[in-house]
């Protein structure tokens, strides 16, 4: 494709990554909050999901136009007849799941019959399908539980995304289709029969994939600071449906990346860190917002008021001094682990009630809610399963010391790591020393102590994901 075509598609799908710039708002004025959607996203809203039209669409496609190939994407399923809307913030991405949520209610309202489930076509990275995710509990929240029946959503990756490597291992078609080296070979060359090899597949998901595959969501509940140095600390709770992580190294690496790391763009920081301008990785402007009023407890999240941030990407292989926290976990009862060797675990003590402590240095820390590349299991409300904790801690050896000689200081030896199956709930803290923690692969600093819990506490307990088939028949 030519430098002039090029152009031309990105003026029409919206400004390209490097030409747009996101200012990070940190108002916490109660009458500023939020920050609102572009003008722009409101028109296409209006052009492309007419209010006055009661008829609802087959499927609509949300795209991130921060990726790197998002706006020729765009601009080629638009063209070819799909419904596309294209994001560049939060606040469009919010305004966009409350439209198509008015949408169903209107139909809702004016049908006796219910609509079929909408598609969603959700194109871009796992910070996208964060930021998709957010809204869509929040607005389906306050929703009869029925409801969650009217949408599915379809995940197309662009970036780094390792829920489309896992989906990929469940489902052969899609992973033929979405994960394979062919995918990123089209979407990189962007030659013309590539244009069309892309927009088959595309047609080809939305036509044949019929299997829905509840992911379960889990809660994170932050506890924060908004700058360095406040006294004053904030709250909030977090739906994830992939892990949360501390540290710079990745336990169990398992994603697609479609960016070519010699030119990807520097890493965007987050929550309670100076304001930052947003890098072509994510395009998406995370508004702050401080949680005063509407702050509830632990049982019941509130999220409609929850701190939000600007996103980053995290950076694999970037040093990091190791950690000191305290971290409680409980475990499913039956999960069936014991401490063979207590001599081998001492910095571990088990309390009564199930309750395991850890109190070390941990290099990297991550809990996963994804089940392993591979493995399905059949979605239960009841029985919600539980976290997967995987950690590396900084393991210290004294040196021999010779006659004659001060004493030498302790050198750093090989990290012991470690997998704890069966987590129902973690908490971690750290006594004087803020860190951060990634949910989703969004970045949030200033965090004094974080709690997780297996399963998010409203009605919505699942991700609805459409695929073409499934390995246990029971999902």
């Amino acid at each position: 494709m030519s430098l002039k075509e090029r152009k031309s598609i990105s003026s029409t799908g919206g400004s390209t990554p490097r030409q747009e710039k996101m200012v990070v708002e940190r108002s916490n004025s109660s009458a500023n909050v939020d920050s609102s959607p572009r003008k722009v996203l409101l028109e296409q809203l209006a052009r492309v999901l007419p209010v006055e039209d009661v008829q609802l669409p087959d499927h609509v496609v949300l795209v991130n136009t921060g990726e790197s190939h998002g706006p020729l994407l765009a601009a080629h399923l638009t063209e070819h007849g799909h419904r596309v809307i294209t994001t560049m913030a939060l606040a469009d991405v919010k305004a966009t799941i409350a439209h198509l949520v008015n949408k169903l209610q209107k139909f809702c309202n004016s049908n006796l019959k219910a609509p079929g489930p909408m598609k969603v076509v959700v194109v871009g990275s796992d910070l996208y399908i964060s930021c998709v995710l957010r809204p869509y509990v929040d607005q389906f929240s306050s929703k009869p539980p029925d409801f969650q029946n009217h949408i599915r959503f379809l995940i197309i990756p662009l970036g780094v995304n390792s829920l489309a490597k896992y989906l990929g291992s469940i489902d052969s078609v899609y992973g033929a289709a979405f994960v394979s080296d062919s995918w990123r070979e089209v979407v990189e060359r962007w030659e013309k029969p590539d244009v069309q090899e892309v927009v088959n597949r595309v047609h080809r998901y939305l036509t044949q994939a019929q299997q829905t595959l509840h992911l379960p969501i889990a809660e994170a509940m932050l506890t924060y600071k908004e700058k360095s140095g406040d006294d004053e600390s904030s709250q909030a709770f977090v739906p994830f449906i992939m892990d949360v992580r501390l540290g710079s190294g990745d336990v169990t690496s398992s994603s697609v990346d479609l960016e070519d790391p010699a030119t990807a763009p520097t890493p965007v920081i987050l929550p309670g860190s100076p304001p930052a301008v947003s890098t072509p990785t994510t395009g998406l402007n995370i508004e702050k917002a401080r949680e005063r009023d509407n702050t509830t407890p632990p049982s019941s999240p509130n999220i409609n008021s929850s701190h939000l941030a600007n996103y980053k990407i995290i950076s694999e292989g970037i040093g990091q001094e190791p950690l000191d926290l305290q971290v409680d976990y409980w475990l499913v009862r039956g999960s069936g682990r014991e401490e063979k060797d207590k001599d081998k675990e001492k910095d571990k003590t088990r309390i009564e009630g199930g309750k395991y402590t850890l109190k070390t240095s941990f290099r990297t820390l991550q809990v996963a809610r994804l089940a392993p590349l591979g493995v399905t299991q059949p979605f239960d409300p009841i029985m919600c399963h539980h976290l997967t904790l995987s950690f590396a801690t900084k393991e210290k050896k004294q040196r021999i010391m010779r006659l004659g000689k001060k004493k030498e200081k302790e050198r750093e030896t090989e990290s012991r790591r470690e997998v704890v199956d069966g987590v129902s709930r973690l908490l971690g803290s750290a006594k004087n020393q803020p860190f951060k923690v990634s949910i989703d692969s969004a970045e949030w600093t200033n965090v004094k102590f974080f709690q997780l819990s297996s399963q998010w506490q409203t009605q919505i307990k699942s991700f609805p994901i459409l695929l073409f088939s499934l390995q246990d028949s029971n999902l």
